[in-house]
């Protein structure tokens, strides 16, 4: 019996880690609901519904997910649980039944929601025009970014960057640029565009949280003859890739130090 605990143990251990490896990622569902799953070992997997999105840590029991937000005690766990039956999953899609009542409020639904993989999102009928992204400073080392680009893979940048664990201005990345991407890179842009589904949110700031000293993200997005506006202090996780993209440009950009002076469109 003694020899047959451990292996037991390391049995279940390589069945959760199996588990939350053909779970990790980001899924979306067709009303913009999603699930971010890094590891149960995180405290920042995350549900999102149509109008907010919060931090958990997720653990895996037998075919329940269950997401405990990052603030809660011991004491109150067990009521502040999001509990969601697991149905189907495999690499392109998750299929899950919220089952406590935290979980049915939050997607406002106790039937089965299928999500997509975000690596699954493609839309054909998308047009580029032009994008603007802006970002504030932060109690930290926070980039400051004014960028614009346009259709025709020209950029212009002005950036504030600090260098690696300092609040040291870093003289050599900071200042204002005229630069060109790649068709490389700017296919890539517009892949994280799409795949961001930034073009089905709402408009902010109405669902936007500036409560605190992070930084403040701002895309103005137009396509297909449209402007989307979005700003906010803490961003879904769909729009990590596309975010960490703009911030790092002027390391995938062909870029032109002037001493022009630019003005962005707020």
């Amino acid at each position: 019996m003694k020899k047959l605990l451990p292996i037991i143990i390391i049995f279940t251990f390589n069945l959760s880690f199996s588990q939350i490896d053909k779970l990790k990622g980001n899924w979306i569902s067709e009303k913009n609901e999603a699930i971010s799953i890094i590891d149960t070992l995180d405290s920042f997997n995350g549900l999102m519904n149509e109008t907010k999105y919060e931090y958990f840590h997720l653990k895996i029991k037998s075919d329940t997910l269950i997401f405990r937000p990052w603030h809660s005690s011991t004491d109150n766990a067990i009521l502040n649980r999001f509990e969601l039956k697991l149905i189907v999953n495999n690499e392109n899609s998750l299929t899950i039944q919220p089952i406590s009542k935290l979980s049915i409020d939050f997607f406002k639904t106790d039937s089965p929601i299928t999500f997509i993989n975000q690596k699954q999102i493609i839309d054909k009928s998308f047009v580029f025009e032009k994008l603007i992204f802006h970002s504030s400073s932060c109690f930290g080392s926070c980039p400051i970014v004014h960028l614009e680009i346009s259709s025709n893979r020209k950029l212009k940048l002005t950036g504030n960057y600090y260098q690696e664990n300092s609040k040291k201005k870093d003289e050599k990345r900071s200042g204002n640029y005229n630069g060109e991407l790649t068709q490389n890179e700017y296919n890539r842009l517009i892949d994280l565009i799409i795949k961001s589904r930034i073009t089905t949110y709402g408009d902010t700031d109405k669902n936007a949280n500036f409560c605190c000293d992070g930084s403040i993200k701002t895309l103005v997005l137009y396509h297909n003859g449209k402007r989307k506006y979005y700003k906010a202090m803490f961003t879904p996780p769909l729009l990590d890739e596309l975010i960490s993209f703009l911030y790092n440009i002027d390391k995938e950009a062909i870029l032109t130090k002037t001493r022009n002076e630019f003005e962005f469109e707020k």
